[in-house]
């Protein structure tokens, strides 16, 4: 068959493509990270490239709909190649004592009178089980360091045993696995310090920025499951090299990772076939923690090492929210608190006192940036601040660069300010100039325009694209869609729960749409309840904080696997008020 070369700019890489083959799947082929946030079915518009023809024509096009026919030259922009993670989160001290810990031992050789056998030389009395493994090279083991070795110990035995005293390699990674990105808190375990922090995106945005998308992908694409597993562990093992090359230590001074994710996350990591989450009655494989030997899933740390997954709550509720839910205390509350988690899954919590409800709306990636028409994720270069009164019109940029387009809380500031200044009217509708009433609203009424047939608000002309940066009337009603979801989840928890508005002492805001959006805008818009705007509070990326305070202690990784046990998930598909709910949440 005909190969095609296309060159890939503006870095000069350059692959063979098969005749007559979409460019998506050459693009997944030769490993290039590169977006389909909709799975390449051309429904989000977000992976469009510049294609230069032999002629010297540009022409712009959807990379996931390009037919590969003749040799091209393809442009990728420059903002497809940057990203922002958030990484901070709300940290609280806790006692050391984490789940792999080493014992350094003296040994009393055998003699006549004590010919106990190795093992039980080692392990004591108590008579910890032994495992095949250690036991197969221990006799040279610890008569070559003359009776003195470490114990390494977690899940509850002797994992390995090494000469001499190692006690002072003991590290620990925590990984929070999200749908979008991936955040990674390296740990000496000895001190409970944090040594270096490392992050990326998810690659598995390649086959959809979605988790239904993937989830598609696993269940009905040829080694669909095994090609989403391979991405996610290779890219921890790639964070893990990155991180343990900021230090003085080795990948092989990792003992123990600690992972959290939504479910669908969690079952593509242990390559769980996760077909059924998507299917009604959305039943996971497993929702128990789960102990996994390092190498069984070829993760390059310590050949000992062991990894400990988060329980989840539900096929659409995973264990980020237990993490989320851990670090911000909740299981220690003695007044309601309320913990909304809002991604392209919006994952909602409510309780006190050991009685929790979690729901999980399906608020879509609106919130992300994706389906909206200038939208991105909270990277360099996206407005994520909007303000207009009498006085000034003004917007922060991330990076302080020229814009390129605008994050999800830039979008519900944008909302909330054309609410405010009778733009934008309670049903969503951008109102014609000649028909806004307001004399604020009056005064940026030459921003409304009509931007390929739609009519739009322009938030910013002078950009780094050269093309405006705006909001129009579609994605108002997408913003509509999924900010009426979270609500409708809120309001549905409350009346299950027996409470009012009123009783929610406080509400914690998780992950980076929360750590930015403001809460006045917020509450304009009517995401989350006008009453709770004073107590609102940002708690960052609180997923990684839990699965960091949970590697660190025992009693913390306990902690959350009661926490889950005793939350009650509330499946909003079928509940019979979600409906009727989610409609009347629609209006602003």
């Amino acid at each position: 068959m005909n190969k095609h070369k296309v060159t890939i700019l503006p870095d000069n890489v350059e692959i063979l493509v098969e005749n007559g083959a979409f460019l998506r799947e050459a693009f997944v082929r030769s490993g290039l990270d590169f977006e389909f946030p909709c799975g390449g079915i051309g429904l989000c518009k977000q992976c469009n490239i510049k294609v230069i023809k032999g002629s010297g024509k540009e022409e712009d096009v959807l990379a996931c709909q390009l037919k590969v026919e003749c040799d091209l030259a393809v442009e990728i922009p420059s903002r497809k190649q940057r990203h922002t993670i958030l990484t901070e989160g709300a940290e609280r001290q806790v006692v050391v004592d984490p789940l792999v810990r080493k014992v350094y031992l003296e040994l009393p050789p055998p003699s006549l009178e004590d010919n106990r056998d190795d093992w039980t030389r080692l392990a004591g009395k108590e008579g910890v089980r032994p495992d095949v493994e250690v036991i197969q090279d221990l006799p040279e083991k610890i008569r070559e360091s003359n009776f003195e070795v470490t114990a390494v110990v977690g899940d509850s035995k002797i994992i390995a045993v090494e000469s001499g005293d190692t006690g002072n390699k003991l590290l620990g990674m925590a990984f929070d696995i999200g749908t979008t990105t991936i955040a990674g808190y390296l740990v000496n375990l000895r001190t409970g310090e944090e040594i270096a922090r490392v992050s990326s995106l998810n690659p598995q945005t390649k086959f959809g920025a979605d988790v239904i998308s993937r989830i598609t992908f696993a269940s009905d694409v040829p080694l669909g499951l095994d090609k989403l597993h391979r991405e996610i562990i290779n890219e921890l093992n790639n964070l893990v090299e990155k991180a343990v090359s900021m230090t003085d230590f080795k990948a092989e001074d990792v003992y123990i990772l600690t992972v959290v994710g939504n479910t669908t996350m969690h079952h593509l990591f242990l390559k769980i076939q996760p077909g059924y989450l998507a299917r009604s009655p959305y039943v996971p494989a497993v929702t128990e923690p789960m102990v996994v030997d390092a190498s069984d899933i070829n993760l390059k740390i310590n050949l000992a090492g062991k990894v400990f997954t988060f329980p989840n709550i539900a096929g659409f509720v995973g264990g980020d929210l237990v993490a989320s839910a851990l670090a911000s205390e909740m299981d220690k509350a003695k007044r309601l608190k309320l913990l909304v988690d809002i991604g392209t899954n919006g994952e909602i919590m409510l309780g006190k006192e050991g009685k929790y409800l979690a729901c999980s709306a399906a608020a879509g990636p609106a919130f992300e940036g994706a389906q909206i028409s200038c939208g991105m994720r909270g990277a360099s270069g996206a407005i994520a601040y909007v303000s207009i009164d009498e006085e000034e019109y003004e917007y922060a940029v991330i990076g302080e660069t020229l814009p390129e387009g605008i994050a999800g809380s830039g979008l519900v500031d944008t909302v909330a300010e054309l609410l405010k200044i009778g733009i934008v009217n309670k049903k969503g509708l951008i109102l014609e100039p000649d028909k806004i009433k307001s004399e604020l609203g009056k005064k940026y009424k030459d921003r409304i325009i009509n931007i390929n047939g739609i009519l739009s608000f322009v938030l910013a002309e002078n950009t780094a694209t050269g093309q405006p940066v705006y909001i129009n009337q579609k994605d108002i009603r997408e913003f509509q869609l999924a900010k009426g979801a979270i609500a409708a989840g809120i309001e549905i928890l409350l009346k299950t729960y027996g409470a009012e508005v009123e009783d929610i002492d406080e509400v914690f805001l998780a992950g980076a749409f929360g750590n930015y959006v403001r809460p006045k805008s917020a509450c304009r818009v009517g995401l989350i309840p006008q009453e709770l705007e004073g107590k609102i509070k940002g708690i960052g990326n609180a997923a990684g904080i839990g699965a960091k305070l949970a590697m660190l202690s025992k009693e913390e990784y306990e902690r959350a696997i009661v926490l889950s046990r005793k939350t009650h998930y509330i499946e909003l598909s079928s509940h019979s008020e979600f409906e009727r709910t989610f409609l009347n949440k629609l209006d602003f």
